[in-house]
């Protein structure tokens, strides 16, 4: 039986919603996954993910498993209780990892040599490890161990990688099933399909590891220097290729305007530190578009930071306000301008579901574009 449950399709897209069923409860896709990567989303609390109907985050596996550990987590009640948050829960392998040099040691056939970024050890981190830990954590949701190339290498770089991405894929599903390793057992397992812009690679990855029998094929790959337009093309190309009710995770994108072109072409759901990380650059969205708050022009600007935003920040706060918060480099500025940006994607998301279901997507979207584009 499928964990995840088509609910309502575009008739002139590929748009849809739907449910996706966890151990935690049913999240309404499509949704946006905030980065909790050491268990919290940076300068945003549980309680304020919570107020913006967020049902979902994720965090990183490995970090969790160097620090604090995971006897400590165990000893917790699991990663749920540790973090205090008893909604649904992602784990990632490490894979993304893998285009970050100063991270990683080796990759070879039995795994990744990772550098432990708190003592400079090497830790190899093979398929069945990054099971186990992430089944230790108690997650919802556990994802593969992939190969993930940095952009811009050769075909023959990329067929390979998708090769070793089957192959450890092969072993994470065996690790998975294990009677020694499920000690989670309602836990989910989701493959994650590789081969940059090449359509065929991809399409034939992503059929591999639905064979191998996960719960759904997540994309991943994306965010790191290809062109948009390719990255539309590839999740159409694999769609062709896999069962109409399999969960269409995006993994690492976080933009406004690449998350509703992403749903147009079948997408369910998505994870980026984007949001939090342009805020602590002062990097604003706003339904008019993005602005940079620490620009001269909001020093004496006292309207709200959007005005079609219902968010606190914009209730409360002015754009002149923040902008000397972020030019005298005061913390408080972080923490309000994250909200935002946060709340903005968790809204822009519920909207979008909100228009497919009434059938009105396109137009949304097209509405949305030329409003956000207006900067």
């Amino acid at each position: 039986m499928s964990c995840f449950e088509i609910t309502a399709e575009s008739k002139n897209s590929l748009a849809r919603t739907g449910i996706l069923t966890t151990a935690h409860g049913k999240v309404k896709s499509p949704f946006f996954m905030p980065v909790a990567t050491k268990g919290a989303v940076k300068f945003v609390t549980h309680p304020q993910i919570e107020e913006m109907a967020v049902e979902c985050v994720i965090s990183n596996a490995f970090i969790n498993y160097l620090k604090p550990g995971l006897p400590l987590i165990h000893k917790a009640g699991g990663l749920h209780k540790f973090m205090g948050w008893d909604k649904s829960l992602f784990t990632d392998s490490g894979g993304f990892q893998l285009i970050l040099e100063h991270f990683v040691h080796e990759i070879s056939d039995k795994g990744v040599s990772f550098r432990n970024p708190f003592d400079k050890s090497i830790e190899l981190i093979s398929p069945e490890k990054a099971i186990h830990i992430q089944n230790a954590l108690g997650s919802d949701v556990a994802m593969c161990l992939d190969h993930q190339p940095q952009f811009g290498k050769s075909r023959a770089n990329y067929l390979d990688s998708a090769i070793r991405t089957i192959e450890w894929a092969e072993r994470c599903k065996t690790a998975h099933d294990s009677n020694l390793e499920k000690t989670n057992k309602n836990q989910l397992i989701f493959g994650i399909a590789q081969g940059g812009v090449h359509k065929d690679i991809r399409q034939k990855c992503a059929l591999a590891l639905h064979k191998i029998g996960f719960d759904a094929v997540a994309l991943g790959g994306f965010g790191i220097g290809e062109a948009q337009t390719d990255m539309y093309s590839i999740i159409r190309s694999v769609k062709e290729v896999l069962p109409k009710d399999n969960f269409t995770y995006i993994m690492g994108i976080g933009s406004p305007l690449e998350i509703l072109n992403c749903v147009e072409n079948g997408a369910d759901c998505f994870d980026s530190a984007y949001p939090t990380r342009m805020a602590r650059h002062g990097l604003i969205f706003t339904s008019s578009g993005q602005i940079k708050i620490e620009r001269a022009i909001y020093k004496e600007d006292f309207s709200p930071v959007d005005k079609a935003c219902d968010c606190f920040v914009c209730k409360n706060h002015t754009r002149a306000y923040l902008h000397h918060l972020s030019k005298t480099y005061e913390q408080n500025g972080l923490m309000l301008l994250s909200y935002h940006n946060t709340y903005f994607i968790a809204n822009l998301l519920k909207e979008i579901r909100l228009a497919i279901n009434e059938h009105r997507f396109e137009k949304f979207k097209k509405d949305f574009e030329q409003k956000y584009k207006s900067k």
